[in-house]
């Protein structure tokens, strides 16, 4: 089924000691009429959240079919430390409400990864972001050091 939503996404990062700090992401949300305005922001913002712990960090390890985490102490998730300041804007509409929460998170991994990329050069293609960066950045510091 489709919930006829579209959704835009830009994330800002700093560069904190080499490794990427997500500072804000600003959201615009076409979903028709919103209902309530403060419920549907909440929403919004839960799902980035959401969606970015998991493209961070996410990812379960497995062994012998096993998941390697057996509970959430060992389940690297986001705090609430990490979370970035989120800005949601919704496009005013006399159309039907369509769906909020579930659109509004898949995009936040684009976002994030492009912005990694404009500050680093290092496209990643792989989830969770943070290990795969610290592996694709380890494997060109040699050739860096090389070169300098």
């Amino acid at each position: 089924y489709s919930h006829n939503t579209y959704v835009a996404e830009v994330a800002e990062v700093e560069l904190v000691d080499g490794l990427p700090v997500v500072r804000r992401i600003h959201c615009a949300v076409d979903c028709g009429i919103v209902v309530n305005p403060l419920n549907a922001e909440n929403q919004v913002v839960g799902a980035i959240i959401d969606g970015l712990g998991a493209m961070l960090y996410g990812g379960l390890e497995f062994t012998d079919g096993v998941p390697s985490a057996k509970n959430f102490d060992s389940y690297r998730m986001i705090r609430i430390n990490e979370v970035p300041q989120v800005d949601v804007y919704f496009v005013e509409s006399s159309e039907p409400p369509t769906g909020l929460g579930e659109p509004t998170l898949p995009p936040v991994g684009a976002a994030v990864a492009n912005a990694i990329y404009r500050a680093t050069g290092i496209r990643l293609r792989k989830q969770p972001y943070l290990p795969e960066l610290q592996r694709l950045m380890s494997e060109t510091e040699p050739a860096n050091a090389q070169g300098a």
